[in-house]
């Protein structure tokens, strides 16, 4: 097939000026013999694609449980270990990850650059095939086939062809519809219609549709219709291919109508259902209503400064009521950086009009006049970037293509915007003339490295915002809208319709931008644009010249300088003494961006992980921080279709409509624009007197501290004001921009499955304020129980949630005047007038006063309606869950007690497990108080619930003893006296607070000790993994060790070598030998690191399906030079140790979380499929109040059938199975026998040790390195059991200076060697030590001793017996040597008989002779050496004694016991620590408790 497109691409001119009947006949009937079938298989898939959007909506099946948990039965999802990752290998070795690469090769399409683009992708296949083979996918070949066919004046089809055939044959990758999309579009742009006409039987022959291809984002609204005239043409000329031709005209005219229907049907969808809302909104119209009183008319007064008038200009898109919903959403999202650029210019037009800085304030036209220099300083560095490569300027080239990517104009903008809000942020609170020991930081500035990273990140957002308006057309519009139309109709809930869709979406391709900038270019391209800034931007500056005259002149507005914090030499770009007062006075700190505002249509839904949310945006549906391990989990778990239930969830969540409730708002606004603080909206003035210096300031150091951090607290309490002052005022303004709009809320997740609202700054989980002007935007009747719930909901928001029902129904009927008088006059005149006297509004006493006040505007409107049940309520009406944490930990221990304290268990009325803290907590105080504590006697009488609440309710999520330190004394210092004045002096707080903290800890595991057990459970276990590491990881290890070593070995030699023969040994040797002395010595040893650091995060899948990674692990830092500095900053790509300490002390808090979120999601689903209108704050579930009774039905039901699951037990298996093969170093003790201890004063001697062969050596030395990796493993792992024996550590003993002690120990070890005794080695039992410990260890001893003794017997009988071997030898020698001279004497008297005539020679006394002399010294020597072995038999000196290893992690209790005996005298022997490498395992789970958890169906105040 490649063949014949190839020929048809080489003979395309004649193609071109031929009809396509000119193709032969046989050619034609060869490529399309099975026309018909090819037809029937796209029809199919039109039709199977028409009939999801027209399938009837499912019915509602309540018992989906066995599909919504389906997944978390399944296997887990496994993933490859870092160390065997080929993409994190190639960027130790290279420094750029191969997406990084890739970029690069992007880039050169984007300029025109093919042929090198081509070249960059085969140098990386041919340098990293098996890393390109698991990174790059078939989008990276679209791309390059893109880029071919798009090349000007003459595409390159012929190559594109031929690119298109080694896909599959060289590098094994599969096209897909995207891949025909390109080939045909561009070859009938490139008017070689008969070779795209050839190309669509291959592409339906490869299982694509040409539905499918019209849904490509390579294909424009263009390139559809030149296709579409392509096959009109023929059509019109009826040659052979008229058949295919239809078929092409038949699918564009099919796909272009199903367009109309779904856009016309969901607009007219849209208009009906506003209709019906307008209609049934009693809200909105009382608001209208009541809108004549004077105060509502009035217009809200802004604070008017650069970031809210910001705000405004984006809102304005909100105002053009001539654009359909989708339209007008889509121009929202795109509109922030164009409308802030339009706005500068404008200013720069009009500079000079005196009402210019009377509407802008003075912060925006400076800024505005930065914008064209800044400009111009761009566009010149663009231009030198584009003459780099022939400038051979290697900077440059490295960064230039992505530099030249972006409109100059657009971002010196985001440059100017970005650097004022940062800065705004990191100055508003100093001031130049306060000592200096009132602040963290000294130097009022902003570090370089964080304002380059954010400026280089904002660039980098709005070019791929840039790419993502290029990619798109019609028909991708009308299919999201067709998918958009399932979810509002509620079929895409249906599972079934869901997957298919999924996996429809996933036929489409993935949407893979290569556009991954690394490190490098990111902090360059920031730091260039900073150094620009600095540049271009002057602000005017008022001084005295030498005559006394005043002058002004134009300075930097910033100055990069160097700051010394905490011993290190930090970059600062601080901005110029002017600006900072600005910034104190218009605050753009919470500058807003367009795209994170709420959606005025239904958010995309979450067909995949990475596709949901906002309609121009794709990005991933969970909040993971550069997370690049969780991505890939999060998107294998999608393309397995893992996620479906969570996604779901987060749909339905997201199709909920809100509305701004008109009456509270008009609360709001009067409340703003009177200045005074009210609620939760702060006065525009902050009035509190600053502190006085003392004095004594000079001389007392203790009043000048307490001045100092009096000072301290005032400065950060005016900043706050003024910072929520700011804050309010956002909010206020959305809320004015949404008035009259319907708002929807896309929904994300962090990385433990908690969703959260994306438009960060005014959504339904922010403050009082945000949920009190929050409404339904559907309503529903009361009812009778709607109203009795509705009232309940009033009591709870006057913080009266922990009486009972029926005592809560009496308050609201107690305070009926109370409540209407806030409903009709909400904020009266009076309130804010200073001269008359003051009545403070009822509702201004709750505990949420704006949601206590909607609610009374709400059930004030039913009770005088006609008829109170009918009437249409639109308030969310809020279940909040009992400690949420607490619940779980007691549902999963079945904790009777624990369950009765958090309103599991059925009661008459509620339990306060902050009250029951509380309680315990006093009564710990008080006792101590008896005792004469000094912070008791303090705290005694001021203790109060909302002092433990926090950190009662922070306990189960992981608050260390520190942070409940720091909330504890926040609490305590708004304890006041009856005058007002603080009851605790400031100085005190610290110790307070720590000793509260300490026993509200202890109080609690007073109450929840099963709570306490699973949490230290879930912390061993993180803490073993977080220590271990594959056991291929392990081998891989001692290899690298023994090569280091053999290769060191190796190069000494030859340095050796060398200078015997007085010559260098060649650096290619060196290198070679040792590559960690070479250039690339830095990643040498990140990859050792990572071959020898604790890699292993805990990981772990929730009950949704969800595979969890924990994020903590330590920073590598890469240093980057910049044309500003040397910046270090995390390299997040660098895989690093993971943080032990944290990864153990937060996964109890993250896995409750994990559970808390997964019952929210199955709550949202189930609500979703009975028809309420649902949505959630965590453990807060809201609807209406006519739907409470089955909501929380579905409460109850989704937390029983959640932990009727076997949580633990599941979470335990998956630990065994996905860390089966890791290892963990354990610090054992080593019972060592104490062979220094004697009885009757036998003495120790040395054994000399035997010889060892080579291999036995290799063993013992593989042994030592596993033992030294062991010791490093646990020596990073910061929070190592430790276990302090007596003797201390490796055989350290511990010296006394104590004489007593001395003398103590002394009398101890002589009555421990008196009874010692011998035993018989040759009949011996061993006891096993499991049986019994005392007896296997003393056991020990006892042969220890024995062989001591027999050891020095021996020695001594052995030194005798060779004494007296000796001493017979050099008898036998004397006697052979006296025979000798015998022998002599006689010999001579025989040759001289006269000489020796009368003298006697000697003869030999015994029988040893020279002769036999050596033959009788060899007798002795038999005879000794049988002696010898007598007594071998006699004394043994060697047993094998069994290794006792006690571990105090497995068995503490037996290592406790032990180190008792040995402190005691019991025992003669020692504990030495001993590092090994043992298969993790994990601890048994707690024993459950007798609760039944099918109660909590029948508890009243489970959520209340």
């Amino acid at each position: 097939m490649s063949q014949v497109l190839l020929g048809l691409a080489r003979s395309h001119g004649r193609l071109l000026r031929a009809p396509a009947a000119s193709i032969s006949s046989h050619r034609q009937n060869r490529l399309l013999p099975r026309l018909a079938h090819l037809r029937q298989l796209t029809q199919r898939a039109s039709v199977q694609n028409l009939q999801l959007a027209e399938k009837p909506s499912p019915s509602v099946d309540y018992d989906r449980q066995s599909y919504l948990f389906s997944v978390a039965n399944s296997n887990i999802l496994p993933m490859q270990d870092f160390r065997e990752d080929t993409a994190t290998i190639h960027y130790l070795q290279t420094g750029k990850t191969l997406l990084e690469q890739l970029s690069v090769m992007q880039m050169c399409l984007e300029n025109g650059n093919v042929e090198q683009a081509q070249r960059i992708l085969v140098g990386m296949y041919r340098l990293y095939p098996q890393a390109m083979r698991d990174v790059a996918d078939v989008t990276v070949h679209n791309e390059i086939l893109g880029g071919m066919l798009n090349t000007r004046p003459q595409p390159l089809t012929t190559p594109a062809l031929q690119w298109f055939d080694m896909m599959e044959s060289q590098y094994h990758v599969k096209p897909n519809a995207n891949t025909f999309a390109i080939l045909i579009g561009g070859f009938v742009n490139a008017g070689m219609n008969s070779v795209a006409l050839v190309l669509m039987p291959e592409m339906l022959r490869s299982g694509f549709t040409i539905h499918e291809m019209l849904l490509s984002t390579y294909l424009t609204d263009e390139d559809i219709q030149r296709i579409k005239a392509m096959a009109q043409a023929i059509l019109s000329e009826g040659i052979e291919d008229c058949e295919t031709a239809s078929m092409v005209l038949e699918e564009v005219k099919k796909a272009e109508a199903s367009l109309q229907e779904t856009s016309a049907g969901h607009l007219s969808a849209n208009n009906e259902q506003s209709e019906h809302d307008h209609l049934e909104s009693p809200i909105i119209e009382e608001s209208k209503s009541t809108s004549a009183a004077p105060h509502i008319q009035e217009e809200l007064q802004s604070t008017n400064v650069t970031g809210i008038i910001q705000l405004k200009d984006t809102l304005k898109t909100l105002r053009n009521n001539d654009l359909e919903g989708y339209n007008l959403q889509v121009r929202l999202e795109n509109n922030t950086y164009d409308a802030a650029l339009k706005r500068y210019q404008e200013i720069n037009k009009k500079r000079g009009d005196p009402l210019l800085s009377a509407d802008m304030g003075r912060l925006k036209p400076l800024a505005a006049s930065w914008l064209p220099r800044l400009e111009a300083l761009i566009e010149e560095e663009q231009q030198r970037c584009q003459a780099s490569a022939q400038n051979h300027d290697r900077v440059r080239v490295q960064y230039g293509d992505f530099f030249r990517k972006l409109d100059a104009s657009k971002m010196a903008v985001i440059t100017i915007l970005e650097t004022l809000r940062i800065s705004a942020l990191t100055s508003k609170t100093r001031r130049n003339e306060e000592p200096m020991t009132l602040y963290n930081e000294p130097i009022p500035g902003t570090l370089t490295v964080k304002l380059a990273k954010l400026v280089s990140q904002a660039i980098h957002d709005e070019m791929r915002l840039e790419q993502m308006k290029k990619r798109t057309n019609r028909h991708i519009f009308g299919y999201n809208l067709s998918v958009a139309r399932l979810a509002t109709s509620g079929k895409l809930f249906n599972m079934a319709v869901r997957r298919a869709k999924a996996r429809e979406h996933r036929e489409l391709g993935d949407t893979m931008f290569l556009d991954a900038w690394d490190l490098s270019t990111k902090m360059r391209i920031g730091s260039l644009l900073i150094s620009m800034l600095i540049e271009a931007a002057r602000v005017p500056e008022t001084t005295m010249d030498s005559t006394g005259q005043v002058v002004q002149h134009m300075v930097p507005a910033f100055t990069h300088s160097c700051a010394m914090r905490k011993g290190k030499r930090y970059g600062m770009v601080t901005p110029h003494k002017s600006l900072m007062e600005l910034f104190r006075s218009e605050s753009i700190a919470g500058f807003m961006h367009a795209r994170h505002l709420p959606m005025l249509v239904p958010p995309r839904p979450w067909l995949a992980y990475n596709s949901g949310g906002y309609l121009t945006r794709d990005e991933p549906c969970m909040r993971m921080q550069d997370n690049h391990e969780q991505l890939r989990y999060l998107k294998r778990a999608s393309n397995e279709d893992r996620l479906t239930t969570l996604l779901t969830g987060l749909d339905a969540l997201g199709m909920t409509r809100w509305t701004i409730n008109h009456t509270v708002f008009a609360a709001v606004k009067r409340a703003w624009n009177s200045g005074h603080a009210v609620a939760e909206i702060p006065a525009s003035v902050y009035n509190s007197l600053e502190p006085q210096k003392p004095d004594d300031f000079e001389t007392n150091k203790q009043a000048k501290f307490k001045y100092y951090a009096e000072m301290r607290e005032w400065r950060n309490a005016h900043a706050n004001q003024h910072s929520q002052r700011c804050d309010c005022n956002y909010k206020i303004e959305i809320a004015q921009a949404f008035l009259n709009h319907t708002m929807y809320f896309p929904h994300n997740i962090d990385f433990r499955g908690r969703a959260y609202p994306i438009p960060p700054h005014f959504n339904h989980l922010g403050n009082d304020m945000c949920r009190g002007l929050l409404v339904f935007h559907e309503g529903r009747p009361l009812t009778e129980r709607g109203i009795y719930w509705l009232k309940i909901h009033l009591a709870n928001l006057c913080g009266k949630d922990k009486l009972s029902h029926d005592e809560r129904l009496r308050f609201v009927d107690e305070n009926w005047d109370n409540i209407a008088a806030s409903a009709d006059n909400p904020l009266p005149d009076s309130f804010f007038d200073a001269s008359a006297d003051k009545v403070r509004p009822w509702w201004l006493d709750a505990e949420n006063p704006w949601q206590a006040l909607s609610a009374c505007i709400e059930y004030t409107a039913a009770m005088r309606s006609p008829d109170p049940a009918a009437y249409v309520s639109h308030l969310h009406i809020h279940q909040d869950g009992t400690c949420n944490g607490l619940q779980h930990y007691a549902a999963m221990g079945r904790d009777r007690v624990g369950a009765h304290e958090v309103n599991l268990a059925p009661s008459d009325c509620p339990q306060d497990v902050y009250s029951g803290v509380l309680a315990v907590a006093k009564r710990l105080v008080d006792a101590d108080a008896e005792n004469g504590v000094k912070e008791a006697l303090l705290l005694q009488s001021h203790l109060s619930r909302k002092i433990v609440k926090q950190t009662v309710m922070t306990n189960v999520y992981g608050v260390t003893l520190i942070g409940a330190k720091e909330q504890i004394a926040a609490r305590l210092r708004e304890v006041k006296d009856e005058h007002g004045e603080h009851v605790f002096d400031i100085l005190l707080l610290p110790n307070l607070a720590l000793y509260l903290a300490k026993k509200i800890f202890a109080s609690l595991g007073e109450m929840f000790m099963q709570a306490q057990e699973i949490q230290n459970w879930l912390n061993q276990s993180a803490r073993r993994i977080a220590r271990s590491m594959p056991a291929s990881a392990l081998a891989a290890w001692k290899r690298m060790t023994l090569e280091a070593s053999k290769s060191r070995k190796q190069l000494n030699e030859a340095q050796r070598d060398a200078r015997d023969s007085k010559q260098d040994v060649e650096s290619d040797t060196v290198l070679e030998l040792r590559p960690d002395l070479g250039p690339g010595a830095l990643r040498y040893k990140r990859l050792e690191e990572l071959a020898t650091k604790p890699m292993s995060t805990v990981v772990w899948t929730t009950p949704l399906g969800l595979t969890v990674v924990q994020p903590y692990r330590k920073a590598a830092f890469r240093n980057v030079p910049t044309n500003l500095q040397h910046i270090y900053i995390n390299d997040v790509n660098m895989p690093t140790p993971v943080n032990s300490q944290k990864q153990s002390t937060a996964f109890p808090p993250n896995f409750v979380h994990s559970l808390d979120a997964s019952h929210m999601v199955l709550s949202a689903i189930e609500c979703k499929a009975a028809g309420l209108v649902f949505s959630s704050v965590h453990d807060s579930y809201w609807t209406h109040a006519c739907d409470i009774d089955r909501m929380n039905g579905i409460l109850r039901n989704q937390f029983v059938k959640l932990h009727q699951t076997p949580i633990m037990e599941t979470l335990k298996h998956e630990f065994e199975q996905r860390y089966a093969n890791h290892k963990m170093p354990v610090a054992n003790w080593e019972y060592s026998v104490d062979t220094s201890f004697t009885k009757g004063g036998v003495l120790s001697q040395k054994k000399r040790s035997p010889r060892k062969s080579m291999a036995q050596l290799n063993q013992e030395n593989e042994k030592l390195i596993e033992e030294d990796l062991a010791r490093c493993h646990a020596a990073i792992h910061d929070g190592l059991e430790k276990a302090p024996t007596a003797q201390g550590d490796a055989s350290l003993e511990k010296q006394s200076s104590d004489s007593d002690v001395k003398a103590a120990g002394a009398e101890a070890v002589a009555k421990l060697a008196e009874s010692m005794e011998m035993v018989d080695l040759s009949t011996i039992e061993i006891i096993d030590i499991k049986e019994d410990m005392f007896g296997a260890l003393r056991q020990a001893d006892l042969i220890a001793y024995t062989l001591k003794v027999n050891q020095a017997k021996y020695a001594a009988e052995v030194a005798a017996a060779r004494k007296a071997h000796n001493s017979q030898v050099r008898k036998a020698r004397k006697e052979a040597k006296a025979a000798a001279k015998a022998a002599e004497a006689v010999a001579k008297a025989a040759k001289n008989p006269k000489k020796t005539r009368g003298r006697n020679p000697k003869k030999p006394v015994g029988d040893i002779t020279p002769e036999n002399v050596e033959e009788h010294i060899e007798k002795l020597l038999i005879q000794h050496n049988k002696e010898i072995d007598a007594l071998a038999v006699k004394y043994p000196t060697s047993f094998d004694i069994p290794k006792i290893l006690i571990s105090p992690v497995h068995n503490a209790v037996a290592y406790k016991k032990v180190e008792e005996l040995i402190d005691n005298g019991k025992l003669a022997g020692r504990l030495i620590k001993r590092f090994v490498w043992e298969d993790i395992k994990f601890d048994d789970l707690p024993a459950q408790g007798e609760f039944d958890i099918n109660e909590v169906l029948n508890s009243p105040y489970f959520f209340s």
